[in-house]
Parts: C-alpha cells; sequence; structure tokens
C-alpha cells in the first residue's frame, strides 16, 4: 500500500516520511512529526505525513487569502498520484479547504482510496455545530467524498453514520507505539505517592479532576497532587487550595511517560469523547486513570467507567478502591496492558489493509 495522511498544514511545512530507523515516537514533535496521533499512521503503514501548504508558497497564499478571502485551490495535484490510500484529515479552521481538496482529488484520481476523519473529539465539534450549523454542513461535504469515515471513539459510531448517511462509518482505534511506549512501565511497588490530574482547565469538566483529588487526599493525606503547566495556558487550581499540590512543567511526550509511570494514578475528567492519549499512555506505563468518557477509557479500564453523568462520590470510590487494594490494582493493570497490544503498528497496519480491500471503485 502506498498511504499517506494528508492535512491541510503541520508545524514544520514539510512532508515528512517514514524511516525504519527514525519512526514517528522517536522523532521531535516540533521539527519533524508528533509521536503519538498521526505520525502514528505514518510510521505504521510506512508512509508519509502531507501538509497541503507545502505546494503553496507563503507569500503565494497570502496574497491569494488577502483578494479572495479563502486559501488557494489551484495547486499541483501530481504529487499525489503515487499513493492508492490517502487518510485525509478534517479541521475546523480548514474545513472548507479540505472539501475542495477532495473535490479534486476524486476528478483527478479517481481510484485512489479516500479515508477521512476528523481531528476535534466529537463532543467539541457538537458545540461548534450548535452555534454554527453550516460547519455541521461542512463536514457532511467532507464526508461525501470519502469511500469510508473512520471514529477512533466507538460509542460515537453510530452518531458519525447518522451524520455521513450512505458513506459507511467505521470504528478503528489509531496506532499507538506499544512496545516502545512499554518500556516505561512501573509496577506498583516503583511508584510514588502521587494524584496526577491531567488536562487543562479551560476544557469543561477538566476542573472536577482537581476535586476529585482532593477528596482522594483527604483520605490519603500521604499523597501529593500533580498537575502541568502548559505554556500558553493558565490553569485554574482553584479547587485545589488548602491541599498538598505541585504545579510541574509541561514536557515531550517520552518524558511525560516517565512523569506518568511514577503517579499511582492519574484523574482525568473529560467528557468530549476524545480517543483518550492519556488513557493510552497509562495503560503502556501501569497507571490507572479514571473519570473520562474517552475510546481509551472505555476499552482500556472497563471497570473505571466515567460519563458526564457520573457522580463526584463514584470517581472518588473508584479512586479510593484503587489506592487501598494492591490485588484490584494490579487486575485493572493487567487489563489495559493485554488490551492495548492490539493498537500497536503490525496489527493496526493489518486492520487498515483489510478495511482498504473492501473498497470498490464504479
Amino acid at each position: 500500500m502506498n498511504f499517506a495522511v494528508v492535512e491541510y498544514s503541520s508545524k514544520t511545512k514539510q512532508i515528512w516520511r517514514h524511516s525504519d530507523a527514525r519512526p514517528n515516537y522517536v522523532c521531535d514533535p516540533i521539527k519533524e512529526i508528533d509521536p503519538t496521533s498521526f505520525g502514528c499512521y505514518v510510521s505504521a503503514l510506512k508512509g508519509e505525513h502531507i501538509p497541503l501548504t507545502y505546494f503553496m508558497p507563503g507569500i503565494y497564499r497570502k496574497v491569494i487569502k488577502r483578494f479572495t478571502g479563502s486559501w488557494p485551490s489551484s495547486y499541483d495535484m501530481s504529487y499525489f498520484e503515487k499513493f492508492d490510500t490517502l487518510l485525509v484529515v478534517y479541521q475546523l479552521s480548514d474545513g472548507h479547504e479540505m472539501v475542495n481538496f477532495l473535490k479534486k482529488l476524486r476528478e483527478t484520481y479517481p481510484n485512489t482510496n479516500i479515508l477521512g476523519v476528523p481531528t476535534q473529539p466529537y463532543g467539541i465539534l457538537q458545540d461548534v455545530w450548535a452555534d454554527d450549523p453550516d460547519k455541521k454542513q461542512e463536514i457532511k461535504n467532507f464526508i461525501q467524498e470519502c469511500d469510508i469515515f473512520l471514529t477512533i471513539v466507538e460509542s460515537t459510531k453510530d452518531a458519525w453514520q447518522e451524520i455521513a448517511g450512505n458513506v459507511p462509518v467505521v470504528y478503528l482505534p489509531q496506532p499507538y507505539p506499544v512496545e516502545f511506549a512499554s518500556e516505561k512501565f512501573k509496577t506498583r511497588n516503583n511508584k510514588r505517592n502521587i494524584i496526577y490530574v491531567a488536562g487543562v482547565t479551560d476544557r469543561k469538566n477538566i476542573i472536577l479532576g482537581e476535586v476529585v483529588a482532593k477528596k482522594l487526599q483527604e483520605k490519603f493525606p500521604h499523597y501529593r497532587i500533580q498537575m502541568s503547566a502548559v505554556e500558553g495556558m493558565e490553569l485554574d487550581v482553584s479547587e485545589l487550595q488548602g491541599t498538598q499540590y505541585d504545579i510541574i512543567p509541561f514536557t515531550p511526550w517520552q518524558e511525560h511517560l516517565e512523569m506518568l509511570s511514577k503517579a499511582m494514578l492519574v484523574i482525568n475528567t473529560d467528557y468530549t469523547f476524545t480517543r483518550g492519549r492519556v488513557q493510552v499512555d497509562c495503560a503502556a506505563v501501569g497507571t490507572p486513570s479514571i473519570g473520562a468518557n474517552s475510546d481509551g477509557q472505555d476499552d482500556l479500564f472497563p471497570k473505571l467507567p466515567a460519563t458526564d453523568a457520573t457522580a463526584l462520590e463514584q470517581l472518588v470510590l473508584q479512586g479510593t478502591q484503587l489506592l487501598q487494594d494492591d490485588s484490584y490494582y494490579s487486575e485493572v493493570v493487567r487489563t489495559a496492558q493485554e488490551r492495548l497490544k492490539k493498537y500497536n503498528y503490525p496489527e493496526s497496519k493489518k486492520r487498515l489493509e483489510e478495511l482498504v480491500a473492501t473498497i470498490h471503485h464504479e
């Protein structure tokens, strides 16, 4: 399979090509490619990551935008001739441009297999659609140009299918560098008495995680609470007043894994139906996570379910059971590790190739 992920832009503005010597997860996420997310598809399928802006010189792009109000829609498509399968990413900020790209791709290379996928979580898109119905129509237009639309959150499959109409929606877990990340695994007796609260507090409900952590610290006063500072974002730590807590620096993914591996428990009360990168990382390093309605939470930690309707007391109970019962803690960790195996690159590659084989062009 000649495969590529296509986004409108990227941090580097350059095409990135997988090599066995430097897979995505060992690369600089600023200068090369992200260590998780869409970079994982690229390395799993040994393909390329292509930003459309690569084909639009910066000055030209800005001039067209100034005069027309839109980014340029005419650019050379010949580079895409060599690919038989493209995973095309929809993002709110450039959705219209990606719809135009897909229309041009269909006209130019009608036999190319097109898989579509959103980058924003379904819960965030829902909020946008409520205020801006045109954006919902935009993603419908995007999906109609795809052969298959992917969701990486199984619980949203039916909702996406209703939006997609006659275009099939398929749930596929996102690839993850399982073997590499699992090298950071630590057993419970090698962890520290840390309750880590994950997430950015400007996303609704994340602050609930602080409340849960505070309640747990009252029960287990020898545990310390930690949160990470995120550059450019102000943390609301109002619910941590009166607790023993630390704000630690934001770190790159590999260092972040090391930090998670030392925590005894992670709380992430994100209810936007995300893939669940926090939970996947936790499964790899042997740290239970509670509080999210993500795919990673539902799949990897089935005994620790949560939705936006889950009561505070229930989350505190989940945390309490984990912190005071060693055998239960170990069982939860083993389940997560076992279920994580199917996210690895070989299994992910096989699933995607089998899916593409079902596509038939008229």
